[in-house]
């Protein structure tokens, strides 16, 4: 009787780990934040030239202004990303 209890216990406790860890990953695939368009056309700027994205000294946000926004570039850049799935 004794076995009987033990291998239940542990039967339920495996299948409880078991639901646990299934319904970890599935948080894991949450949507990530999605960023903003100023965002996406900062970055995209910055993979042309090789800039870093975190430096932002003023020279290459004159840069970004005067040349980037608004340009055709831009555009093709937004053109080219792929589709998000939704």
């Amino acid at each position: 009787m004794k076995e009987l209890v033990r291998l239940s216990v542990m039967g339920i406790a495996t299948v409880a780990l078991f639901s646990a860890a299934c319904l970890w990953t599935d948080r894991s695939d949450e949507t990530p934040v999605q960023m903003t368009s100023e965002e996406i056309s900062w970055i995209e700027f910055c993979k042309a030239p090789g800039y870093d994205v975190h430096d932002q000294n003023e020279e290459i946000v004159n840069e970004f202004l005067d040349t980037w926004r608004g340009s055709v570039e831009e555009e093709r850049a937004f053109n080219n990303l792929p589709a998000l799935e939704i």
